[in-house]
């Protein structure tokens, strides 16, 4: 009975999402590897520099509000303060200087008085031996930024020096900035950089148990950067040594979805996920409740060779709710067209929850060989939303659809059996539930031999459809066919403008979704329907976030980029794209949540959300990327893009995207232009302002 039901709703079943068709991806058993779950340790975080929150008290001694307190240094070659405030930076004095410095007998009152005067900035304090250089600029990715002020040292006294921060007399006055002083709430943030070996190194234990209700395992240590091994030739689980220090401690700072924050102790005993008791790796717990993202902040203090030392890491951490779990149940069927229409059987506790909410899904295919064997078919990937069985208010199926050429290609025939299963959400990409054991495929109604099949083109030749599925009618009817109406469409990246100057560009028009905040699924939908009313297709120049957009898009919606590719030329080329996430993305969580700047969090952003995102890409679908990246120039004693940026990246960046983070491996690398930066006010021209450049991806693209 169970069997008929099913029959009945496969026919039912809509693959349509929206005003897309989702392709039915395929591809060879040879790139079943490139879809494991990646493991969390390799995407760890590393940084040289910490995050500090400043809440300001009132001074009845003064009649001020002021902060002050202790910041190490612990490099001799560099030490930066980078301010961000929701008030005007110039409203606040800064006072520092080494809490001992090295003075002749009788001169320490004298210098150190030099040192305490008040001093806007601008008009910084000049000591006798060290003096800060003062640059101002914009922290942010995009368009969504805010203000700073970075005071640098070059070769500075190590050890403890003292910071005061006191308010101007017309903040004394402000309401807003007394509650927040009232609230402990931090008025001013400080962000400090060390550059030196010594990093902080820190990531989620697992990504399999992002769900409310859980705890989330979070590990932190200090490791040598130049021990540091890149991503193309670190090993399998490979992680650094950790540095002991002493003095140790390690605590999170969690900012919930709801604003509020609470600070969660981490351990080194061997208990906490840790693995050895003092083996210098620390691991704590986070209890979500909640679902959205999460604020998270790392802080690791301890003593370095007779000197204080602190580092962080901020971290974004979606949390969504496991609305959906595989059964192990999968039947299929074929269509009329010979193909097999997978089902997956899935539970799910709240069916308003599952009620038109795409997921993706992933499988590996085998079948049977005339010798009785298992033999790798396929995987099949895709987009499908959860339908109802009539018998069960809480079960329901998943399809994916194998080409029936994939399977005579090997000579297969049922039985059939999946493996490695995976459903994640959609809008993070975090899996919702997999099993990497062999489940046995139920076939409903008779099966047809495909091997009987004739096939043309020959079953050697790996097509198009067998890749994608079938092409919806109404993009089908237009293939090979031109009316004059194709258009290269110039794309922006998160909650930014317009950034590519048109006139660079022949035949061309400007997507414009200004200043908002896209996942990488909700963007390329609203770029594909943009690109709709080009009825012969359309090729894409992209900036920052528009190129995952871009390749999200061409990787799982039927669209006008698929005419394209029947075309000479690139139909995907893109610029400061960070296909494996920024740093910055947790940093600027932290600092525009606390600054008030109107474009939330992007978790697809992160380098965490990338890595989830981008293992769901197939290799033909990346060899449509051509992309280039930028950098700032080199040869000066201190080199960057935007200086604040800086204490958050590896070197070298553009300001928002740092080279470790850009490859995309599968597409055409083109170049790497130095001086030139990710955005507008950097230290060097807007990367997209290149005029030489912008004519020759005019005049490499298909439109």
């Amino acid at each position: 009975m169970r069997l008929l039901l099913l029959l009945i709703l496969i026919i039912t079943i809509s693959f349509s999402y929206g005003a897309l068709t989702p392709k039915n991806l395929a591809g060879e058993p040879s790139e079943f590897s490139s879809f494991n779950i990646p493991n969390p340790m390799d995407v760890a975080q590393s940084s040289d520099s910490s995050l500090l929150g400043i809440s300001m008290a009132k001074s009845q001694l003064k009649n001020t509000f002021e902060w002050s307190g202790i910041v190490p240094v612990d490099s001799d070659k560099e030490f930066t303060l980078t301010f961000f405030s929701s008030f005007p930076l110039t409203e606040f004095n800064i006072e520092a200087s080494p809490k001992t410095p090295s003075l002749k007998s009788g001169e320490h009152q004298q210098q150190q008085h030099k040192f305490n005067n008040h001093h806007k900035y601008g008009k910084f304090f000049k000591s006798l031996h060290q003096t800060p250089t003062i640059t101002n600029g914009s922290f942010g990715i995009d368009g969504a930024t805010a203000p700073s002020i970075s005071l640098t040292w070059e070769q500075p006294t190590v050890g403890d020096w003292n910071v005061l921060i006191t308010a101007s007399s017309s903040l004394r006055n402000n309401e807003k900035f007394k509650k927040m002083a009232d609230d402990s709430t931090p008025q001013l943030l400080m962000l400090i950089q060390n550059p030196s070996d010594t990093h902080i190194y820190s990531y989620v234990s697992s990504y399999n148990s992002l769900f409310t209700g859980q705890k989330v395992s979070v590990l932190a240590m200090l490791h040598k950067k130049s021990e540091f091994l890149s991503k193309k030739t670190r090993p399998v689980n490979w992680k650094p040594s950790p540095l002991k220090l002493t003095d140790v401690s390690a605590e999170m700072v969690l900012g919930l979805p709801d604003g509020s924050k609470e600070t969660i102790p981490m351990y080194d005993d061997g208990l906490h996920d840790d693995e050895q008791a003092n083996d210098g790796i620390f691991g704590g717990y986070v209890n979500v409740s909640e679902l959205g993202n999460y604020d998270l902040q790392v802080i690791y203090k301890g003593v370095q060779n007779g000197n204080s030392l602190v580092r962080s890491n901020q971290h974004l951490i979606p949390i969504t709710s496991q609305y959906l779990e595989l059964t192990g149940e999968v039947q299929s069927s074929q269509d009329g067209d010979a193909n097999l229409n997978i089902f997956f059987i899935v539970t799910s506790a709240n069916q308003t929850t599952v009620d038109q909410t795409p997921v993706h899904v992933y499988s590996e295919v085998y079948g049977t060989d005339s010798d009785g064997n298992k033999v790798a078919i396929a995987w099949v990937a895709g987009i499908s939303t959860a339908q109802p069985i009539e018998t069960s208010s809480t079960t329901f199926a998943l399809s994916a659809v194998l080409n029936e050429r994939w399977i005579a290609k090997v000579g297969a025939t049922a039985p059939f059996f999946v493996k490695n299963v995976q459903i994640s959400d959609l809008d993070t990409f975090i899996p919702l539930s997999n099993t990497s054991s062999t489940s046995n495929v139920k076939m409903i109604g008779e099966y047809k031999d495909v091997r009987t099949i004739e096939h043309t083109p020959a079953l050697n030749v790996i097509t198009k459809e067998m890749r994608d599925g079938k092409m919806p009618k109404e993009l089908a009817e237009r293939v090979g066919k031109s009316t004059g109406n194709g258009k290269l469409i110039l794309t922006h990246g998160y909650c930014s403008e317009g950034v590519w100057p048109i006139e660079d560009f022949e035949n061309s028009v400007e997507f414009q979704d200004f200043n908002q905040n896209r996942g990488n699924d909700e963007f390329a939908q609203i770029l594909a329907n943009f690109g709709a009313q080009f009825t012969d297709g359309f090729s894409l120049v992209a900036h920052s976030q528009g190129g995952n957009a871009a390749l999200h898009l061409v990787t799982y919606y039927h669209s006008g980029l698929d005419l394209s590719q029947q075309l000479e030329g690139r139909i995907i080329q893109t610029m400061g794209t960070p296909y494996q996430g920024t740093a910055l993305a947790g940093t600027w969580a932290s600092i525009g949540s606390a600054v008030g700047v109107g474009c939330s969090s992007n978790d697809d952003l992160t380098v965490d959300g990338a890595a989830l995102w981008l293992k769901s890409i197939p290799a033909d679908k990346r060899a449509f990327v051509y992309y280039t990246t930028t950098q700032y120039d080199t040869g000066s004693l201190i080199n960057y893009c935007n200086l604040a940026s800086n204490a958050v990246l590896e070197w070298p960046n553009d300001g928002v995207v740092d080279n470790e983070h850009t490859p995309l491996e599968g597409a055409t690398y083109l170049n790497n232009f130095k001086d030139w930066c990710h955005s507008d006010g950097m230290h060097s021209p807007q990367q997209t302002t290149n005029t030489e450049y912008n004519k020759e991806m005019s005049s490499n693209s298909v439109w």
